[in-house]
């Protein structure tokens, strides 16, 4: 080898080189896809928790109160026409994805330091 090149620095990429980045890449997609499906997840059952905290306030935080307001609602919705079981489920839809959106603004900064984290020092 001549001193004078920079033969010694350089070298070809190796296909293991390109092995290891690519499932290096994959690992990391599939760390941030588990992240962020564990943020989703936490998200609808925060929406959930909304849910049951709107009936809890309509039964004035009782158990029997709680109880009576969804036995009236789900006997309402039974009774209601074909029609107007569309037109709720629609509406319901419509203040879900409200009460969703809510929540997830207000978990957001969560959601962007989960993306932005790094997962520690690598071993191995």
């Amino acid at each position: 080898m001549n001193a004078f090149t920079h033969e010694r620095d350089w070298h070809a990429p190796a296909a293991t080189d390109w092995k290891r980045t690519g499932t290096r890449a994959i690992g990391d997609a599939c760390y941030i896809l588990l992240r962020v499906s564990g943020w989703m997840a936490m998200t609808l059952l925060a929406t959930f928790g909304v849910a049951i905290l709107f009936f809890l306030m309509l039964g004035d935080f009782t158990a029997l109160g709680f109880f009576s307001q969804v036995a009236n609602l789900g006997t309402r919705f039974v009774a209601a026409d074909q029609a107007r079981r569309a037109a709720f489920g629609d509406q319901l839809f419509v203040v879900w994805l409200v009460a969703f959106g809510i929540v997830a603004v207000t978990r957001v900064r969560l959601l962007g330091a989960i993306i932005t984290s790094t997962k520690g020092p690598r071993h191995g």
